[in-house]
């Protein structure tokens, strides 16, 4: 019988030590890459305006946009929202390429 309470007692810690931390598995770092800090789908058109690196891209791809008479009217918003207003000028192919320029600056 007092084997058998003893085993209770024993059981009945073993929670309290899962609990606490005990048991718990070693973390891990998490093996994120970090995020491009640019990006034709969320830099706004003034964010890539007003860095020297990203205004020569947008400019190589872009001139069109950057040139526009009401270009500083649209400076809060992004490439994927200029397409409805001048979609010959700002195609799929041509965001994918800035896209990529963008991604590979430091």
């Amino acid at each position: 019988m007092k084997s058998m309470l003893i085993a209770l007692v024993l059981l009945a810690a073993v929670p309290a030590f899962v609990v606490s931390g005990w048991a718990q598995a070693p973390e891990t770092p998490a093996q994120t890459a970090p995020a491009a800090k640019y990006s034709v789908q969320t830099s706004k058109l003034g964010e890539l305006a007003a860095n020297p690196a990203t205004k020569a891209i947008f400019l190589k791809y872009f001139p069109e946009v950057v040139n526009h008479p009401q270009f500083n009217e649209g400076l809060e918003l992004t490439l994927p929202d200029v397409v409805q207003y001048l979609p010959d000028v700002v195609t799929p192919e041509k965001l994918a390429a800035m896209d990529a320029e963008l991604k590979a600056l430091p």
